[in-house]
Parts: C-alpha cells; sequence; structure tokens
C-alpha cells in the first residue's frame, strides 16, 4: 500500500556503480522531485534514505553492503531527524533480494533495476512521466539509450540481473536528449551495456547521433560522447559518422578485455590480437586524432603468465590513451565461475599492480604529446579562479581532467567550451592556459 504524498520532506539518494546505474538514479530522483521531495545531499537531514546498488563484482557488493549498513544506523539513531524509511534498489537489490530481506530487516523496501516508478508509487509520488529533469549540477548528463544485454560473457552476471537487450524508442531518447540541453546540459554521454549494437526496428546507432547531433540548443555548442561499444560492433559507418560530426567527441570507449584469442573465447567474446589490431587501425585511420578508452581482465581462469605478458605487449603496441583494467572476480552464475584454473587473488593483484603501472608510463607518454596543442574544452567546475575541464578526448571519472587558471576579467561558468592550449603533462591529468576571446 503506497503511502500518502510526501511533501516537503527530503531524501537522500546514494547511486553507486557505473553511468548505467547513474542514470537510472537520475530517473528516480525527477519521479520524486515531480512529487514533491526534496533532494538533499546530507543524509542525516533525510527522512527517505535510498541507496542504488551495484553487484558487478565483489567490490561492488561489498561496498554496496556497507554503505546501506552505514545508513540504516542513520534510521536506527536517537537523532531527532531519525529518517523513517531505508529503501535500497538497482543491481545487488534486485540480484539477491530475498537473501537481502532476511540479512537486512532495517530496510524497508527492495527493488532491482530501472523501478522509479515502483519506488516512486511506494513513496506517494506519482507514475513518472516524460523526460527525466537536469540531473546536476555539472555540465554533463548520462543518457541510457537501452537496458538488458544480448551477449553472453562468460565472467558477466549483467544478462541475468539486467535482462536481455531492450533498446528504448528513438523518439525518447531525443526527447530526452532535447530536455537535457534546454535544461543548461552541454555534453550528453549516451550509454548502455552494449552501445553499438543498439537498433530499434533497422534504426541504428549512427543514425540516432546524427539526430541527436542535430538538435538546436539556443545557438549553443554540445557534444556528444558514446560510451561502452563492443568491438565487433563497431563498424565503419559508425565511424565515418563520428569523423564527420563535429558535435561528437572523437573519443571511442571499446572495452576489450583481453588480447589473446585462447582467452577472448573463454571469455565467450572471439576474436584475438589479430582481429582487434585490425579493429583499431580501422578506427584510428578514419578517425584522425582519435582518443581510444578500454578495459581489460587481468587473472581469468586459466590466464597464463605467458597470456599476461602477451597483454603486456599488446598494450605497449597499440599505446592506448586511456585504459583500465579489472581483476577478475569469481560471480556467481556465470560459466567462468565453474572453469578450471581458478587464479589466487595474489597473483591477480600483482598483475593489475603491473598492468596499470604499464598504463601510466604510456598515459604519460601521451599526454606529453599533446603539450603545445590546443583543444575545445568543456568546463566542469571553477572554484576560486581554478577551472577544471576536459578535453574531448577525456570523460568524466574515468579519464583525467585538465586544470587552469580563469582568466581576470573573463567570466567564466561550469558548461562553457574554451580553446586551451596544453602546457604541462602528467600521467592522467593535465596543466593548460584559455587561448583566444
Amino acid at each position: 500500500m503506497p503511502e500518502a504524498p510526501v511533501k516537503n520532506k527530503k531524501y537522500y539518494l546514494l547511486s553507486l556503480g557505473c553511468p548505467k546505474n547513474l542514470a537510472d538514479s537520475e530517473k528516480l530522483s525527477s519521479a520524486l522531485g515531480g512529487g514533491g521531495l526534496a533532494r538533499t545531499e546530507a543524509p542525516e537531514d533525510a527522512e527517505v534514505l535510498i541507496v542504488n546498488t551495484c553487484g558487478f563484482v565483489e567490490d561492488a557488493k561489498r561496498e554496496s553492503i556497507n554503505e546501506i549498513l552505514a545508513l540504516a544506523r542513520l534510521k536506527s539513531g536517537s537523532g531527532k531527524k531519525k529518517a523513517k524509511k531505508l529503501l535500497v534498489c538497482g543491481c545487488l537489490a534486485g540480484r539477491y533480494k530475498e537473501e537481502l530481506k532476511k540479512e537486512l530487516p532495517e530496510v524497508d523496501g527492495f527493488w532491482g533495476v530501472d523501478a522509479a516508478g515502483e519506488i516512486a508509487a511506494a513513496l506517494g509520488c506519482p507514475e513518472p512521466s516524460g523526460p527525466v529533469e537536469r540531473p546536476s549540477t555539472f555540465p554533463y548528463a548520462y543518457l541510457k539509450i537501452a537496458e538488458g544485454c544480448k551477449r553472453r560473457c562468460t565472467f558477466c552476471a549483467i544478462p541475468s540481473i539486467r535482462g536481455p537487450l531492450r533498446n528504448f524508442q528513438p523518439e525518447e531518447i531525443i526527447q530526452q536528449a532535447k530536455a537535457y540541453l534546454d535544461a543548461g546540459i552541454k555534453e550528453l554521454i549516451l550509454v548502455s551495456q552494449d552501445t553499438a549494437s543498439y537498433d530499434f526496428k533497422g534504426y541504428g546507432l549512427p543514425q540516432l547521433v546524427q539526430d541527436m547531433a542535430a538538435l538546436e540548443n539556443k545557438g549553443d555548442y554540445f557534444r556528444i560522447r558514446l560510451h561502452y561499444l563492443y568491438p565487433s560492433a563497431v563498424n565503419r559507418q559508425l565511424l565515418e559518422v563520428i569523423a564527420q560530426n563535429g558535435k561528437i567527441a572523437p573519443y571511442i570507449d571499446m572495452p576489450l578485455q583481453h588480447s589473446e584469442e585462447r582467452i577472448l573465447r573463454m571469455m565467450g567474446r572471439g576474436g584475438g590480437a589479430k582481429e582487434i589490431r585490425k579493429k583499431i587501425a580501422l578506427v584510428r585511420r578514419t578517425i584522425p586524432g582519435v582518443f581510444i578508452r578500454t578495459s581489460f581482465i587481468v587473472g581469468f581462469p586459466g590466464e597464463t603468465e605467458e597470456d599476461f605478458r602477451r597483454l603486456l605487449d599488446f598494450m605497449e603496441e597499440q599505446s592506448f590513451e586511456h585504459a583500465g583494467a579489472f581483476m577478475y572476480s569469481r560471480e556467481e552464475g556465470t560459466a567462468s565461475a565453474k572453469m578450471p584454473g581458478q587464479l589466487p587473488q595474489p597473483i591477480k593483484q600483482r598483475r593489475y599492480d603491473e598492468l596499470m603501472a604499464l598504463q601510466a608510463g604510456i598515459s604519460l607518454e601521451k599526454n606529453r604529446a599533446l603539450i603545445g596543442k590546443e583543444f575545445n574544452v568543456i568546463i566542469d567546475n571553477i572554484i576560486k579562479g581554478a577551472a577544471t575541464g576536459r578535453l574531448p578526448g577525456q570523460s568524466p571519472d574515468v579519464d583525467g581532467i585538465i586544470t587552469f587558471d580563469a582568466p581576470r576579467g573573463k567570466r567564466l561558468k561550469s558548461g562553457d567550451f574554451v580553446n586551451a592550449r596544453i602546457t604541462e603533462a602528467f600521467d592522467y591529468d593535465l596543466k593548460g592556459i584559455i587561448t583566444g576571446d
């Protein structure tokens, strides 16, 4: 039974995990705001506490549980502002709902992913309709274009958590993009589990980004960025659209997971170093000056020291602008969890540390090559005359930033685009100066 309307009450919403989760959180936040609740960033001031959990790997599960327990202490405390409700949603809650109900009796309700309507109804708010309001004070927003996944990677539990691939209607996506632009958002970051495979009845990702780039934004420039492009789904048509449209960042986020054919086959991904080299060459040839971000898994069952060394050699050879890594996590319900050759944690940790140290050196070398060059930079924040922003090749949170002093006599604000020249380079971040008017 839903509550009576909760007007004038405050809620605190903690979003954990990936940008796809963040997009779900903003949808929920918009629904609650439309129902009269006010969001607060201070959990001790909230009457309703909500955690949107991540359940992708073991570390994420542990973080989610710890955050729930921390907020539960606020609910059970003796202060005058004691929270009345603690709600939990997202991947972990959907995957382990029954177990969590038994282990966390202090939680008043559990929901899975994309449950904004159900949670809003439980709190007495109307069913959410229409586009999400501006999600934050930052000038960028994550725009989810699909839910679920059709891939069957042996290490991944996402299809069992989020279900099969369901592409959203183009009209809804474009409407949401327009609403964000009207609200002052200047960078739209398209996300899904497998963004490159977006196809709604023959209307694919190339057409979607072209139509999005054609939107009017009160005469102001805006940028589109693509995340999570499955390598085999990245084709020449998409790359040419990116190369030919100045509103689409020359940035390819293409998780490769490994270089060795044997490991990729066990991962359920196929291909190998030869095919990957061809795809990377196509990307760099089609989009001059492209920034490539990728990710790798170390310590997959059966990965030998030779496999790992070849992966490092591959990384040195390809010299990616950005690369991250995950230590393999043995997730229940996945095919790889039953594979022989599970590696001990110390080996996984050592390989992770070595890979990231290698990438730090590569990133520093790539950043040093940018010194003296100019880029169109979006400003994210200005504090006491110091500005932080991002190049077209830098995505929020996962890549580095550029910092510079805001010039005297020039009023800058979050969301402005400025020309900046790179003057200093570090492992991941850059420093620069604003040039031009």
